[in-house]
């Protein structure tokens, strides 16, 4: 697996769904923003991202939003294989390489797509980091609710906001 150059005690990470319905969209950016300081003021400066559509794209988005007030906030941009974007519509790829070029770091795991890069991808967040922000509706399948689970058993504190009613 990739090294990181962020020290673990201070790096956090984001997992969630893909589809974030608009009627949780406005309650969701507070969570997120609330989840953030509050993790900062812990020590936390490192923000691992996997770039996927939706929480993700919404997390690093939220980030980026924070680093006037925030000082040495950082967006690592995860990225599972470079094509990553290569059926995405025109919108979310323009979304996506704005938030990359606002990222203070990006990391590649791999040149190409293969089985279960996606899941390598949540595994090189879970294991460079001590805290998951989620958005897990319960549902036991998915990216979502694997990263979950890995993080438990890896002992990180897991902030579900999707339990959350702030």
């Amino acid at each position: 697996m990739v090294q990181s150059k962020y020290d673990k005690s201070l790096s956090a990470c984001f997992s969630g769904h893909r589809i974030v319905p608009y009627f949780h969209l406005k309650r969701l950016e507070r969570q997120l923003r609330t989840a953030i300081i509050s993790a900062y003021a812990d020590g936390f400066r490192n923000f691992f991202c996997g770039m996927a559509m939706g929480y993700d794209l919404l997390a690093a988005e939220t980030v980026l939003s924070l680093q006037s007030e925030l000082p040495d906030l950082r967006l690592i941009a995860v990225i599972p294989y470079r094509g990553q974007t290569e059926r995405w519509s025109d919108a979310m790829k323009s979304r996506y390489d704005d938030i990359l070029r606002n990222a203070n770091d990006t990391v590649i795991l791999s040149e190409h797509y293969y089985q279960g890069c996606l899941l390598r991808r949540n595994d090189y967040m879970v294991v460079h980091s001590s805290r998951l922000i989620a958005w897990y509706n319960g549902h036991p399948k998915g990216g979502t609710f694997y990263t979950c689970r890995l993080a438990e058993a890896n002992g990180l504190t897991v902030i579900n906001l999707h339990d959350s009613r702030n």
